[in-house]
């Protein structure tokens, strides 16, 4: 990761201009050598990207509650992808943005991860994507947002999830 830091940060220009895009990721379990599931993600402008993995897990590598409360939800059809898909599709959809970018996310420990290992290399990582994720924060505020939202999506549906994480952003952003 150190390279890409080197080798992006100078060029992304004033926090400013960044355009926030919000993500998530549902995962085969939280352990240690979980596997990537899906993977959504929502600009501060509405747009969405989000796929499915076809060839980074089986079903009875999950854990039960992901058997149960996650596996459901996924679509099929033109969501999935491969892992090689996954990364040429994705950093086409960020770079195609326009501008920098800075991925926000609820858990840098989990969701964060997974952006390094699809962008391995600097000539693999997007040109306009942050070197580093914002992290939300949440606050009283924000989850109560999150939990509105959420009242008429799927929750652990990586895309309804970045949907909520938006809402629930601008929402307690308003006013300020």
């Amino acid at each position: 990761m150190k390279s890409i830091l080197s080798a992006f940060y100078p060029s992304l220009g004033a926090r400013s201009f960044w355009m926030l895009v919000f993500f998530d990721t549902e995962l085969s379990d939280l352990e240690p050598g979980c596997r990537l599931i899906s993977i959504g993600l929502v600009s501060e402008r509405g747009h969405e990207f989000y796929a499915e993995l076809s060839d980074t897990y089986q079903p009875n590598q999950c854990s039960a509650f992901v058997q149960t409360e996650v596996l459901p939800l996924l679509e099929g059809g033109s969501a999935q992808l491969t892992w090689k898909h996954l990364q040429s599709h994705l950093r086409n959809w960020i770079e195609a943005l326009g501008q920098p970018v800075t991925l926000a996310c609820d858990s840098l420990s989990w969701d964060w991860p997974w952006i390094p290992k699809l962008f391995p290399s600097s000539a693999e990582w997007p040109h306009n994507l942050a070197p580093r994720p914002e992290h939300l924060k949440q606050g009283d505020e924000f989850s109560q947002a999150v939990e509105e939202c959420l009242l008429s999506g799927r929750r652990h549906h990586a895309l309804d999830d970045a949907r909520a994480n938006r809402a629930a952003w601008m929402a307690t952003r308003q006013g300020k």
